[in-house]
């Protein structure tokens, strides 16, 4: 009977959250990997659930810290895969030893150096996988059946949950609960909202309280930290504005000035273009970005008209060109007394890459587009709500997918010399544009992929989002 699983895992808990970014690039590659992410308990549990998965994998992947080598379920697990004969490649998180009964297994096998410099880990690591298993095995139809399966599976569940919660709150409206306080802002919104328009918070039902509480302290640290973005900013009088202009104001996000490599870097694979290149060091004063692109009701709301072919007032605004996203920003700079304007290329791929708080993925937010971004593959044909995926580090939404973000310079070619707030070249025939849209393929929504288009192109997955500079 064939493997169901090319890959087992075995590391500490302490380690999650490094392990699983790596398991994540692994079954983003096509490696069937098998994983304990909710935790097993000893005894029956263990040998019913550890040995059948290490017996059903290929390859056995020990992650070697501190923590794991003073596990008792670790070592068992390295014995369990050396007993089995399995291929057991040692991946190193830092430099502690192997305990006794580890090294006994293992003395004499190559390990990976991955707490040296991850990228190159990462790199050695899959170089490995590919000598012992081969290119992944990903059968491409198969897959997309397997997809299309559980996509009509989820929506029926989906379905299903949206019928209970629609009694749930017709029931609430019936002994007058109509609205419920957001727990991050502690804006009142609807009592079937499903985001707050305010900071973005989204209402998950029924999900655990734990996962929650997670999600809840992570929003408030975001909410909290954009203060300091809009503190000038509310102080002047914005009573007067339309709400979403006001909600615009308000969710511009601080982006703190630090140096970046520029361009197709390392994590961008071979899936860099020759335009991306050569990598070269960017350094940029401290800015503020949209923490979403420019929906179409803000852009009505300045515009007093919405050329955007798919419509809906927190879909982004498409079908503008680079001439009229230059008006925009002079109506709007004209309504707020404000000093709006687009990104430059190097902001714009500064903030994609989660700025000072990057983690070298390659779109914005991780390395499965899948979570973060909406493209050929998932967006059915149609652009979508912004917000409605994961952020990046800053807490950006969008940037990868959606729709494309025009960008302030003209498309011109890098060079290796490092660069202080750069601009772009003086003259040119096309702007660039950034992030990918929901009609496009995979690689296009990269951090790094540059975009150009004639400056009075409109198309319907074309937008912008906007930048204000620093006090």
């Amino acid at each position: 009977m064939d493997n169901e699983f090319d890959i087992f895992i075995s590391y500490s808990r302490k380690d999650s959250e490094q392990v699983h970014e790596i398991a994540n690039v692994l079954s983003g590659d096509g490696y069937r990997v098998w994983i304990d992410k909710d935790g097993i308990e000893s005894g029956d549990a263990f040998k019913s659930v550890i040995v059948k998965a290490i017996k059903k994998s290929k390859v056995f992947l020990f992650f070697s810290s501190l923590t794991a080598n003073e596990s008792q379920w670790t070592v068992k697990e390295v014995n369990m895969a050396v007993y089995l004969k399995k291929i057991v490649i040692p991946v190193k998180l830092d430099d502690a030893d192997y305990n006794d009964s580890i090294l006994f297994d293992l003395v004499g096998l190559d390990y990976v150096s991955y707490n040296i410099d991850p990228i190159q880990g990462l790199k050695d690591l899959r170089r490995s996988l590919k000598k012992h298993l081969g290119d992944a095995g990903v059968d491409v139809k198969k897959i997309k059946e397997e997809i299309a399966t559980f996509e009509t599976d989820g929506q029926k569940l989906y379905a299903d949950q949206r019928r209970v919660l629609d009694e749930i709150y017709a029931r609430k409206k019936l002994i007058g609960e109509t609205t419920q306080k957001c727990p991050v802002c502690g804006a009142l919104n609807e009592i079937n909202a499903l985001f707050c328009p305010t900071c973005g918070w989204t209402y998950v039902p029924f999900q655990s309280k734990k996962m929650d509480e997670r999600r809840l302290n992570t929003a408030k640290k975001l909410w909290n930290s954009r203060g300091k973005a809009i503190t000038a900013v509310d102080e002047a009088p914005t009573q007067s504005l339309p709400q979403a202009i006001m909600e615009l104001i308000h969710d511009m996000v601080r982006v703190e000035g630090g140096t970046f490599e520029m361009g197709g870097t390392r994590e961008q694979g071979e899936d860099a273009f020759e335009d991306e290149k050569p990598t070269h060091k960017v350094t940029l004063s401290t800015f503020s970005i949209g923490r979403y692109p420019i929906t179409q009701d803000q852009w009505e709301a300045v515009m007093g008209s919405n050329p955007s072919h798919f419509k809906g007032e927190k879909l982004p605004v498409e079908s503008v060109s680079w001439f009229d996203c230059q008006d925009f920003v002079k109506k709007l700079n004209e309504m707020t007394g404000r000093h709006f304007r687009l990104p430059t290329e190097a902001e714009w791929e500064y903030a994609a890459r989660g700025g000072k708080k990057g983690k070298r993925y390659k779109y914005s937010g991780g390395n499965i587009l899948m979570q973060v971004g909406w493209f050929n593959e998932n967006s059915g044909g149609t652009s979508h709500d912004v917000g409605q995926k994961s952020p990046n580090e800053l807490g950006l939404y969008d940037m990868s997918g959606n729709i494309w973000e025009w960008v302030q310079d003209w498309k011109g070619d890098f060079t290796s010399e490092e660069q202080i707030n750069p601009t772009g070249p003086e003259t040119g025939l096309e702007r660039v544009c950034r992030g990918g849209g929901w009609n496009r393929e995979i690689d296009r929504a990269r951090v790094s992929y540059r975009g150009d288009d004639q400056p009075d192109l409109r198309y319907c997955s074309l937008g912008l989002r906007i930048a204000l500079e620093d006090d």
